[in-house]
C-alpha cells in the first residue's frame, strides 16, 4: 500500500508541471514480454526521470538505441549487443542511475543497458537532447522476438 501511495505522489509531481517543478517523468514497467507503456515520449531539453520497474517473474534488460537501417533478424546475439550499445540513445548524456539493478552497463561514462531482476527498480535521471524516434528493447534470449520492444520519442 505504501509503494502505491509513493508512486502516486511521484507520478503526480513528475507528470504535470507545477510551480517550481521542472522534471518530466514516466514509469516503464517490464513484464513477460512487453514494456508498459510501449511508447515513451519526452521533451528535449527538459530534465527527465524514467523509472524502470521489473514486474515480471524473470529478469529483463532495458536498452534505447537508434535502430536506423540495422536489421536484427538472424544477427549473432553478441554482435547485435555490441552494435546496439554503440547506438545507445544515452551516449554522451550524463545519466544518474538510482535504485537496485542486477546490472548497469556503461561504455566509459555512457549508459548503454540496465538489467533488472524480478521486483527491482531504478530511476534514470538525465536531460534528453537528441530528438527523433528510437527503439527500446530487451535483448535477453527470446525476449525481443516475443515482442519486448517499444518506441522512444524525443520531441
Amino acid at each position: 500500500m505504501l509503494t502505491a501511495a509513493l508512486f502516486v505522489i511521484w507520478a503526480g509531481a513528475a507528470g504535470t508541471p507545477q510551480a517550481g517543478a521542472a522534471r518530466q517523468g514516466v514509469e516503464v514497467r517490464m513484464k513477460e514480454f512487453a514494456f508498459v507503456p510501449s511508447a515513451v515520449t519526452l521533451k528535449a531539453g527538459v530534465p527527465a526521470e524514467v523509472r524502470l520497474v521489473n514486474r515480471g517473474v524473470v529478469e529483463h534488460e532495458f536498452m534505447v538505441y537508434d535502430l536506423g537501417h540495422l536489421h536484427l533478424a538472424g544477427m549473432d546475439p553478441q554482435k547485435m549487443h555490441r552494435e546496439l550499445e554503440a547506438r545507445s540513445y544515452f551516449r554522451g548524456l550524463v545519466v544518474q542511475v538510482e535504485g537496485k539493478a542486477k546490472m548497469v552497463e556503461r561504455m566509459g561514462k555512457d549508459l548503454v543497458m540496465v538489467t533488472l531482476a524480478p521486483g527491482e527498480q531504478v530511476a534514470l535521471r538525465f536531460t534528453p537532447v537528441k530528438k527523433g524516434s528510437f527503439e527500446m528493447g530487451c535483448h535477453l534470449p527470446g525476449h525481443y522476438e516475443a515482442g519486448m520492444k517499444g518506441k522512444w520519442v524525443v520531441r
